[in-house]
């Protein structure tokens, strides 16, 4: 049934937890695991006066590739395949596009990440995945 998993992932304790369902799931179908997190650049871009600094970017493109390795590390030990992609964008949409792009069976999200500035005042991350993906959506608490 699910041979492509897509999971959302910010490196929260949310995701994380999310991470570890996906790979419960993967095991039992004998699913690849694809994680991406996604740099929201959307967001910076919008509150922002002026030009963003290039080291806020960077510094935020290097944790997202910290979390990702983490999170490759963590499926390998458990003997699950796994694909990691870094994206920019807004979150949700970028995530929904994602998982068109890589054909998954099912996109796995943790329903509270780290953005609390986004969440206040655009709603959160799973709850535009769920209401844009067209794919089974799985939300972690």
């Amino acid at each position: 049934m699910f041979k492509r998993i897509l999971v959302a992932y910010d490196g929260s304790q949310h995701a994380r937890r999310a991470l570890e369902v996906a790979i419960d799931i993967a095991k039992k179908y004998g699913a690849k695991i694809y994680v991406a997190e996604v740099v929201d650049t959307a967001t910076i871009l919008g509150l922002s006066m002026g030009p963003v600094p290039a080291d806020v970017l960077d510094s935020m493109r290097e944790k997202a590739k910290a979390d990702l390795a983490d999170a490759k590390a963590k499926a390998e030990s458990e003997g699950v395949q796994i694909e990691t992609a870094l994206l920019e964008g807004d979150p949700a949409s970028t995530i929904v596009e994602y998982s068109d792009r890589i054909g998954a069976d099912l996109i796995v999200t943790g329903s509270r990440g780290l953005s609390t500035i986004k969440r206040v005042f655009l709603g959160s991350v799973s709850t535009g995945i769920v209401t844009h993906s067209k794919k089974p959506v799985l939300v972690v608490k």
